[in-house]
């Protein structure tokens, strides 16, 4: 059996690489924490490093929803390179809540999250709101949002309303999967961030006030 040990790509541009006819246990030898790639389908999507403004945003929100999932007693909130594994399909989305009991074996967290965050980038917009996009719809995932900087928007589809997209352009961005998590879309295209604390603070001074 054809194993694969190692990747890689020097391009000074974003990519996204295909490679095809691999198996889930070439994907699984493959896979590693430094290198974020996906399996969809017979083929493994491998992603370029993200750009300074994507982690920053990655980050941002990942602290905000890690807060917030911890202090309500939801579950966990992760990032990066971390996988969920629906039916032969392996995804690395930027950001996934979990529920306290989502069942994890090994290094993958196996069915749907109760939301993906995904953070849109030049090398992967047509994949993320292509294929990737009818993936996760076919997968179960509850609640997407879609991070698109360059429009300035937050478009955010729901399993239970046929994943029809709502767009926010500004104003509060509410979770129904993580009941009660929200965000103020504005504060993603400010530049630098705002502060973590002062908007985690104005989160849960909201949280009941809708």
């Amino acid at each position: 059996m054809r194993v694969l040990r190692t990747l890689e790509v020097h391009s000074d541009h974003p990519y996204l690489l295909r490679l095809y006819g691999v198996s889930e246990a070439e994907f699984d030898a493959l896979v590693n924490e430094d290198l974020k790639a996906e399996y969809i389908d017979g083929v493994v999507i491998v992603h370029s490093p993200a750009s300074f403004s994507h982690e920053d945003r990655q980050a941002f929100l990942l602290t905000l929803l890690r807060l917030y999932v911890e202090a309500r007693g939801i579950g966990r909130a992760v990032g990066g390179n971390a996988l969920f594994q629906a039916g032969s399909r392996q995804f690395a989305p930027d950001i996934m809540a979990l529920s306290s009991g989502a069942p994890i074996v090994q290094k993958k967290v196996m069915g749907p999250p109760l939301l993906v965050v995904e953070i849109l980038s030049e090398s992967t917009r047509d994949y993320d709101l292509g294929e990737k996009r009818a993936a996760y719809r076919e997968a179960g995932v509850r609640e997407i949002w879609w991070v698109d900087a360059e429009a300035r928007v937050v478009m955010v589809e729901r399993q239970g309303e046929g994943y029809v997209p709502e767009r926010i352009h500004e104003g509060w961005v509410v979770s129904e999967a993580v009941p009660g998590f929200r965000i103020r879309a504005e504060w993603l295209w400010q530049d630098p961030l705002p502060s973590v604390v002062e908007c985690w603070d104005m989160i849960r001074q909201t949280e009941s006030g809708g």
